[in-house]
């Protein structure tokens, strides 16, 4: 439920800008009484374009030696990251691929009670990096869209005796692969540059790693994690393209 909650609750956000924007894009179009029409060329969205980004992510992660991935816990923080991407706009249609990665600010990892009560088991999501497609939809200066496509995580075990991650006796690191799906808008907010803001759901498929004491590299065996992750991310791109047109009057 908890996981359900998350995704319903991006998903209204998306629709909601989604609609929002569309909503001042044709509220642009209005003039005046007793004022002279200027006609404007649209924005023209087609391009190299590259950025920085920032937000906060929910993420569930569950794990164990190697299975069942009975130790699940919950992180959640603020990341960091920037993205490069190339699109072209076919009439009001615009098409794109984007690359993306974020890193977590990691300072307070999920923890829970492991099956051993000796032990206190955290787990935290590291970064995630994607490559996927968007479709855009232009109107005006602003493009609300969708986007989907591979992601790959990096995902960070550790298992200690209290009262500190200071005493960690057991840790382990796996790179998982996975799929994200999500939606946002852009607002080309003058020649070249845009701000935007974009919600992310990501699943991650379960993946080993080495499970070893830290300090000595003893491996103890393999130590399994998957996760589920949402994201909210405000963006800032500059777009290289065709020159803005200029108003016609």
């Amino acid at each position: 439920m908890y996981k359900l909650n998350k995704l319903a609750a991006g998903s209204v956000i998306v629709a909601a800008a989604a609609l929002a924007s569309t909503g001042v894009a044709l509220a642009d179009g209005y003039v005046a009484k007793g004022k002279s029409v200027v006609y404007e060329r649209p924005t023209d969205w087609s391009g190299v374009y590259f950025g920085v980004q920032s937000g906060y992510q929910w993420s569930s992660i569950d794990g164990g030696y190697p299975t069942p991935l009975v130790n699940q816990t919950d992180f959640d923080s603020g990341f960091v990251g920037a993205h490069i991407g190339i699109q072209h706009q076919f009439g009001a249609v615009v098409l794109g691929v984007e690359g993306n990665w974020l890193s977590t600010l990691r300072d307070d990892p999920g923890s829970t009670v492991c099956p051993n009560p000796a032990f206190v088991c955290t787990h935290r999501l590291n970064d995630i990096i994607t490559a996927g497609g968007r479709i855009g939809w232009a109107a005006g200066h602003w493009m609300p869209y969708v986007t989907g496509g591979y992601a790959t995580s990096r995902l960070e075990a550790r298992h200690f005796i209290p009262p500190g991650a200071a005493a960690t006796n057991e840790a382990a690191g796996t790179r998982n692969d996975g799929w994200y799906v999500g939606g946002g808008f852009e607002w080309a907010v003058s020649p070249g540059w845009t701000t935007g803001l974009e919600y992310r759901h990501y699943e991650f498929d379960t993946d080993s790693g080495a499970w070893f004491r830290p300090g000595t590299g003893d491996v103890l065996g393999t130590y399994a994690m998957d996760a589920t992750v949402d994201t909210i991310t405000a963006r800032v791109s500059w777009r290289w393209g065709r020159p803005e047109a200029k108003p016609l009057k």
